[in-house]
């Protein structure tokens, strides 16, 4: 059995993936807003204006997705699958 970390070791924050994804994104978006006033890249306005609510909604889906996993986890017991007869 394993025993527990002592508190320095153990993580302050939850890793959040749609923070994540959300930061990244919005730095591509920003990348692209930037290369396009430069004139590095030929893309029209539109497309990286609408590229915004679907960043947005791809982030709240993952966020989603992400909190259902840890309560599925969380509800589950942490002994292992008990056997009632």
């Amino acid at each position: 059995m394993s025993e527990p970390r002592p508190a320095a070791a153990r993580p302050r924050h939850r890793f959040d993936p749609a923070r994540l994804l959300l930061g990244l994104c919005l730095l591509l978006l920003a990348a692209g807003y930037a290369a396009r006033s430069a004139g590095a890249l030929d893309v029209s306005w539109y497309v990286l204006t609408a590229a915004l609510p679907v960043v947005l909604l791809l982030t709240a889906l993952v966020a989603v997705v992400t909190h259902a996993v840890r309560r599925g986890r969380e509800d589950r017991p942490r002994g292992g699958p008990s056997r009632t007869p």
